[in-house]
């Protein structure tokens, strides 16, 4: 126990931080949700952070727009890791048990508003639309077709740039998933979500600025190493299609 008394203080005061400056920060300073950025920005995108986030109600809590359910979710994720890491429960105990007290809190309201004639619990019907189905089926089969179209791509050669882009995402996925377990990942990517897109709808232009001029010299860089080392590696002739 005492070993985790140091990560647990650091989780503590990292979430106190974050909240104490979103709530500290002036409403005025964030963008308006129907911003549109007329020059291109970081990864060419022209539309503002909101936008690209979705423009809802997931967006509003990603940017603290909605503070009181950001908060909420902050902490009941910051809860959750602690309770399990701590406890030593595995998530899918925890989810079961509180799914059978909530099954049996539900089943004994039921009965006994029936027996003494008082109102059911408010539940909503449960169900999933078939246009929800489909357009969910739908978003996920063009993504899995763009992944699919990109492996194809690296593994035939056809763009050795793409190809060392996937390099380096997989070694950094494979190095970063050796440090944490997977509900530890899992609760860095929901405090990174949480952080990243505010702090860059905060300071935009500075973090744009910075980063066109990475992506140029990085351009440089890799125009170089393509002149001198790329350009000479012997790849197979492409066979053109003949026209029927």
């Amino acid at each position: 126990m005492s070993e985790k008394k140091p990560a647990d203080a650091l989780v503590a005061e990292t979430v106190a931080a974050v909240v104490d400056n979103i709530q500290n920060v002036p409403a005025n300073q964030s963008a308006p949700a129907d911003k549109y950025v007329s020059t291109p920005r970081l990864f060419g995108r022209k539309q503002s952070i909101h936008q690209v986030l979705g423009g809802g109600t997931t967006a509003d809590v990603l940017l603290w727009r909605k503070k009181h359910l950001s908060i909420g979710l902050l902490v009941g994720a910051t809860l959750a890791w602690i309770l399990l890491e701590k406890t030593g429960y595995k998530l899918v105990s925890v989810v079961s048990n509180v799914t059978l007290f909530l099954v049996v809190i539900l089943f004994v309201w039921s009965n006994l508003a029936v027996l003494l004639n008082r109102a059911l619990p408010p539940l909503p019907e449960l169900s999933l639309s078939e246009e929800f189905v489909i357009s969910t089926a739908n978003s996920v089969r063009l993504e899995l077709n763009k992944a699919l179209a990109i492996a194809h791509d690296v593994a035939l050669g056809k763009d050795f740039k793409l190809f060392l882009k996937v390099i380096a995402v997989l070694w950094i996925a494979s190095t970063v998933g050796g440090w944490f377990h997977l509900l530890t990942l899992l609760y860095i990517c929901i405090v990174l979500a949480q952080t990243l897109p505010f702090i860059y709808d905060k300071y935009e232009d500075i973090i744009d600025d910075h980063a066109k001029r990475i992506s140029e010299q990085a351009q440089a860089y890799y125009k170089k190493l393509d002149e001198n080392v790329f350009s000479k590696i012997p790849r197979a002739p492409v066979k053109e299609k003949k026209n029927q």
